[in-house]
């Protein structure tokens, strides 16, 4: 039953009406497990009334109990918030504070795990499985960010160390097992995700925004768009030349806008290089663009960006109420698992495009010194 209340909030969140103007009624009802025997007697013994209100729906603004912290952000749950914490122990109260210093860490230490922007992109750019890519944003609530303002070049992702391990090319059937395994990794990842920030939105109760279920959720999604944005800003400094796969000669895509025009090939090509892991599909040419201002302008909207986003992540998760130090490690451990399998996915797959574009590198040396020497026998 939770999965279908999953589903209809992930369809509120894109079409039904703004977050804030939202009514939910679906709080207090389920807890965390470690303290869940005290919130629900507290609740049927002391705050019955402020309960049975909050089941209406109705939000009396002129009834706010602004001197107790009340607000238009928290008119309906506040009443119920301050009862129960009213009658809770001192003790119980310093045991949720130290669950929400790991809550507010979480953030964080989840983008010090994530991939970079810029290797989520490649993935879409270079190895061109924007699907595969998608699914490990959302997978991956916290993107990685070095250094504000300092950006890694892609020739630098692609070329990487001379000592790494050689790939093995998966061929035939045990390619089509890769990218599902794959596939099936990445959605478990997102759904873990999804299902760990729906729990919190109904189990807990956020203390800045708490009259609504949807901003974990809201949080984990936002990361689509730093992905989106960074994809864009990618195009800017990298291509790759399908030419090969085509038959015909040149590069294909000279940026966002002839990317764009030619969609409907790309739609086309997208089952073979989609469901192909990268270090089994054809030779990578790629070439590398100089910066230009769109590239700056785009990644330095990208940059504040992410940076905001982990700001709002830390904001929102230690404001969370009513989980105890065990939920809380349970919450911030598949947090960090979903990060780890996509982590590992994008790896593999960066280490296969390293491998692609090492090999279609080596191969065109050799094929320009073969014209050279011939030219040079010619002459002689």
């Amino acid at each position: 039953m939770e999965y279908f209340t999953l589903s209809g909030l992930l369809f509120l969140i894109f079409w039904a009406q703004p977050s804030y103007a939202m009514t939910f009624t679906i709080q207090f009802q389920h807890w965390y497990p470690q303290y869940a025997p005290i919130w629900k007697d507290i609740l049927q013994t002391n705050c019955t009334d402020q309960y049975a209100l909050y089941l209406t729906g109705f939000k009396n603004h002129s009834n706010i109990d602004w001197r107790g912290g009340g607000g238009t952000l928290s008119a309906l749950t506040q009443p119920v918030i301050l009862c129960i914490l009213n009658n809770s122990s001192d003790y119980l109260q310093s045991v949720l504070t130290s669950a929400q210093v790991l809550l507010g860490i979480t953030p964080t230490v989840l983008a010090l795990l994530s991939a970079s922007n810029e290797e989520l992109a490649m993935l879409t750019v270079v190895a061109r499985r924007p699907m595969l890519a998608s699914l490990l944003a959302l997978g991956s609530p916290s993107v990685y960010l070095s250094r504000a303002f300092d950006y890694c070049n892609p020739k630098d992702i692609l070329e990487g160390k001379n000592d790494r391990l050689t790939q093995w090319r998966p061929a035939g059937a045990a390619k089509s097992a890769v990218a599902m395994a794959e596939y099936v990794l990445a959605i478990a990842a997102v759904g873990n995700v999804a299902h760990v920030s729906y729990q919190l939105g109904i189990r807990s109760v956020s203390s800045i925004w708490s009259d609504t279920v949807l901003g974990p959720m809201i949080w984990a999604l936002l990361v689509i768009v730093i992905h989106v944005v960074g994809t864009l800003s990618m195009c800017f400094r990298v291509r790759r030349d399908m030419g090969n796969t085509r038959g015909i000669g040149g590069s294909v895509d000279k940026g966002p806008i002839k990317w764009l025009r030619n969609t409907w090939w790309f739609i086309r090509e997208l089952p073979s290089t989609e469901m192909t892991p990268s270090v089994a599909q054809s030779d990578m040419e790629v070439t590398f663009i100089k910066e230009s201002p769109k590239y700056i302008i785009v990644s330095w909207f990208l940059s504040p960006f992410i940076i905001c986003h982990i700001i709002f992540g830390t904001f929102l998760m230690s404001s969370l109420l009513f989980l105890g130090p065990k939920d809380a490690l349970g919450v911030a451990g598949r947090y960090m698992g979903s990060v780890l399998v996509c982590r590992t996915i994008l790896l593999y797959e960066i280490a296969g495009m390293r491998e692609m574009y090492l090999r279609s590198k080596e191969s065109k040396e050799s094929a320009k010194s073969g014209v050279t020497e011939g030219l040079g026998g010619a002459q002689a």
